[in-house]
């Protein structure tokens, strides 16, 4: 059954397109993945699915008694509240269809929340409001899940805890949208469909197996190193000051460091696909 069905959706900011001409629909049982650079429009696009923005065309479609869990990927509230107090207020919100306190328990211990039960979420770091933010969005128990870079400051361990619980949600009936500028291809298998923000539209990608890849471009500085072997082999171009690498999307992190390490300035990123 189709949860949300949307239609030529699109939206400007100051007169920009923040996404345009967006088509897609989420069913039941599916996990949904979309990849995109930073200002593609991911954030934007899920913001307006969780229906704090409102699109200047097309529509959206929600299926009767849909319950929305929204992980934004940075969350302006300042919570001045424990992590215990906040949780379960959240909990109580939903009403009767949210997990049970004992559930709750269950999952703050999975995700490794337990220490910092009594602390104010305002006081903790990025990764563990994201931890926060994420029992928060599936406390209510959701059958529409939006996670906005949900992986972000996570170790293999709780990212790995995050998907678990993510993939239990769907198999009894949710579905879920996971946004991120990385694809770890180590989480693929965790995907029903895939789709690519680019040139601010989204664009599925029917190949499950194509690999999802990026160009890095650095400038060369005048105190930059040689380029190790392990980076040579993603070389697409060096040219002038300019050296352009294609990579897959999954380390695009680790490359960039590694750069920034051998003193190439960072210029830019953009997606590409195959």
């Amino acid at each position: 059954m189709e949860l949300i069905t949307v239609k030529d959706l699109s939206l400007q900011n100051e007169g920009y397109f923040a996404f345009k001409h967006v088509t897609f629909s989420l069913t039941q049982n599916t996990i949904v993945s979309i990849v995109g650079d930073s200002g593609s429009g991911k954030t934007q696009l899920l913001s307006t699915l969780a229906k704090l923005k409102t699109a200047d065309s097309g529509k959206i479609d929600y299926t009767p008694g849909v319950r929305i869990g929204y992980l934004p990927q940075f969350d302006p509230q300042i919570i001045n509240k424990s992590v215990r107090v906040y949780l379960e207020e959240i909990r109580q919100l939903s009403g009767k269809l949210a997990v049970s306190k004992e559930q709750l328990k269950g999952l703050v211990a999975f995700m490794g929340m337990s220490p910092y039960l009594d602390r104010q979420v305002r006081q903790m770091s990025y990764g563990l409001k994201q931890r926060v933010n994420f029992l928060a969005a599936v406390s209510g128990h959701p059958n529409v899940l939006l996670l906005d870079e949900p992986f972000s400051f996570q170790n293999v361990k709780y990212t790995s805890n995050m998907l678990e619980v993510i993939k239990d949600l769907a198999d009894n009936g949710s579905g879920v949208i996971i946004a991120s500028s990385i694809q770890d291809s180590s989480i693929t298998n965790y995907f029903d469909s895939n789709y690519i923000m680019k040139n601010k539209s989204m664009e599925q990608v029917r190949d499950k197996n194509k690999e999802i890849k990026c160009m890095l471009i650095f400038t060369v500085k005048s105190d930059s190193m040689a380029l190790t072997t392990d980076i040579s082999r993603y070389l697409a171009a060096n040219v002038s000051s300019l050296v352009e690498l294609k990579i897959p999307l999954g380390i695009k992190d680790a490359i960039i460091k590694e750069m920034i390490d051998l003193n190439y300035q960072f210029e830019g990123a953009r997606i590409l696909e195959g």
